[in-house]
């Protein structure tokens, strides 16, 4: 019998009875949570209603005797409960068995009419209580006070009707209750059975799982663990000591495929050893017409004596050759670190150049009480800067990027610096839409003197004029929003959709805001690069929005604080990633 017979036979056993434990159990407990149905949706409710209904039977008759025997008012509390219990809460109960004895038994249906008969004459019994005593003044009519006293005395006419309702109602609990311990009865034989069944089933299926591990470990496992061993060494160049004892099925085929790849290779390692030592006249015979590798060995035989000589010359010839390479790769090199040594040095030196021209932090203070200044260029010289001026006791600053970073933005953000100085330093401009208007002039004159070709060079700004005065905030902006925190909120100001300088033609008006500021406002300019940066466990945007619920959690800090949080939050973020352009945040609290 051939292994995969073996094995489907056990798995075969293995499935039969395991199908039929699961019919059995599947049976079970069909009936099993039939019954419970019955339980819960029948019998159980039933039971329940039943004695809902014997205790509103039972508070009546103690209501009704006290209507009958205590002289009260028309509203007194025990009144008021009677009337509710008979309009409300007995109709209610009623509907609710009514709608139960659709599932009940005939006798248990007829007995059901029979009480609602014999509580019908109680409660008319009742009304004749209530209509003989309907006022307060009632009581002392004697005629109709002692007939509803006759009706209500121990052992009257109502004690009477009402035993008779409750043995009614008792006789149906009853029933109920012993239809319940029938059907528990019933579910118990169920799971008994089903706990035989499942016990001895699986137990035969505990032997047979027993016996095909048994089957798979000595004519399976324990071959293949031996091939896979031999198969390893083989991986690393060692050949086995002793050959392999094949059986008569496929893994004894194996075997005996594996003794003649051993013997196989064998032969070749002893024919490539001669080789190697040179012996090319050694003797090898491949291990059939379609031996690839032997085929070859053969034919690398016969090339290798003339390959020898041929690259023995090659290896004198690029020996020389390597030789003349090294040292010109060692002037090059040379040369290439003096350059970039160079490169560098004038980068550096353009960076103090470009620190220069921004404010110092004393003099960002002093026309800015309560601000800071985040400022991260990407390289050595940034594209962003930030400019701050006094002019006829307001505060002009502005968040600046220029297209670009490193070199080329450095570049830029000298012709924005110069351009702002020049219009409101000098010309003593402070209206924001004014000064960009004018610094769109100059950086446009600047950019395209040659009308012929466009310089894609441009800058985005966001310019504010405050005065600390009437703490109104004037501001106008080329791409670059405002964002306004005030009590937890974040109110954006837009700029014009419009860069300064680029392609946009002189002239073009830019639009200013007037915003009245609020102690305990703070206002934020920024450059793109903190919302463009890429990180977070995706490796996606930072983007606007978490950046303007940063702000609003970072509110009630204070500004040297606030620039250390937006600071963290940006490592934790950008992570290992490389930063991807420069940033420049600038707040200032009120």
């Amino acid at each position: 019998m051939t292994i995969g017979r073996r094995i489907g036979l056990g798995f075969g056993l293995f499935i039969f009875f395991a199908l039929v434990v699961v019919l059995l159990t599947g049976r079970a407990i069909g009936d099993s949570r039939s019954i419970n149905s019955q339980i819960t949706i029948v019998y159980g409710p039933s039971v329940d209603a039943l004695v809902r209904l014997r205790n509103l039977v039972v508070n009546a008759r103690t209501l009704v005797k006290h209507w009958a025997l205590v002289e009260s008012i028309p509203d007194a509390p025990e009144k008021t409960a009677l009337v509710t219990l008979t309009d409300r809460d007995l109709p209610g109960i009623i509907d609710r068995i009514d709608t139960l004895q659709a599932f009940w038994d005939k006798d248990e249906v007829a007995a059901m009419s029979k009480a609602f008969m014999d509580m019908s004459a109680l409660f008319a019994l009742h009304d004749s209580v209530k209509k003989m005593l309907p006022t307060f003044e009632s009581y002392k009519d004697p005629v109709a006070y002692f007939k509803a006293r006759d009706l209500a005395e121990e052992g009257g006419t109502l004690d009477r009707q009402t035993d008779k309702v409750l043995s009614d109602l008792d006789v149906l609990l009853e029933a109920q209750n012993r239809k319940i311990g029938l059907l528990r009865a019933d579910m118990i034989r169920n799971l008994n059975t089903l706990r035989f069944f499942v016990l001895y089933l699986g137990s035969a299926l505990v032997l047979i799982g027993v016996a095909m591990a048994f089957l798979v470990i000595r004519r399976i496992v324990r071959p293949v663990r031996r091939l896979r061993a031999i198969l390893l060494q083989l991986g690393k160049g060692v050949f086995p000591r002793t050959r392999i004892v094949s059986g008569n099925d496929e893994i004894g085929d194996m075997s005996r495929a594996l003794n003649g790849l051993v013997d196989g290779l064998k032969r070749t390692t002893d024919f490539s050893h001669a080789l190697a030592a040179g012996n090319f006249n050694a003797e090898y015979q491949p291990l059939s017409n379609e031996d690839v590798l032997g085929h070859a060995l053969l034919m690398m035989r016969r090339e290798l004596g003339e390959r020898e000589r041929i690259l023995e010359e090659r290896v004198r010839e690029r020996t020389e050759e390597m030789v003349r390479q090294k040292e010109e790769v060692e002037r090059q090199s040379k040369r290439v670190v003096e350059l970039y040594k160079n490169v560098t040095d004038s980068i550096r030196y353009a960076k103090r150049l470009q620190e220069s021209i921004l404010p110092l932090d004393e003099r960002v203070q002093e026309l800015m009480p309560g601000s800071f200044v985040l400022y991260r260029p990407k390289d050595i010289v940034s594209g962003d800067f930030y400019w701050v001026e006094s002019v006829n006791g307001k505060s002009v600053f502005a968040a600046v990027d220029c297209t670009g970073h490193g070199v080329p933005g450095a570049f830029m953000s000298l012709v924005g610096h110069n351009g702002l100085n020049r219009v409101v330093k000098e010309g003593g401009r402070t209206k924001p839409g004014e000064v960009l208007d004018l610094l769109n002039r100059i950086a446009f004159e600047a950019l395209h003197k040659d009308r012929d070709q466009y310089v894609r060079d441009g800058m985005d700004m966001a310019l504010c004029v405050y005065d600390p005065r009437t703490l109104v905030l004037e501001f106008a902006g080329a791409n670059c929003p405002l964002y306004l925190v005030r009590n937890g909120q974040v109110l954006q100001f837009p700029a014009n959709k419009t860069a300064i300088g680029g392609f946009s033609a002189p002239g073009r008006s830019f639009k200013d805001c007037t915003i009245q500021l609020e102690a305990g406002d703070a206002v934020y300019i920024f450059s793109d690069g903190y919302a463009d940066q890429f990180g977070g466990p995706r490796g996606k945007k930072f983007l606007y929005r978490q950046f303007r619920e940063l702000l609003v959690r970072i509110s009630a800090e204070t500004p040297a604080r606030k620039k250390t949080l937006l600071n963290e939050a940006f490592n934790d973020w950008k992570g290992t990633l490389e930063q991807v352009d420069d940033i420049l945040v600038m707040g200032m609290q009120v």
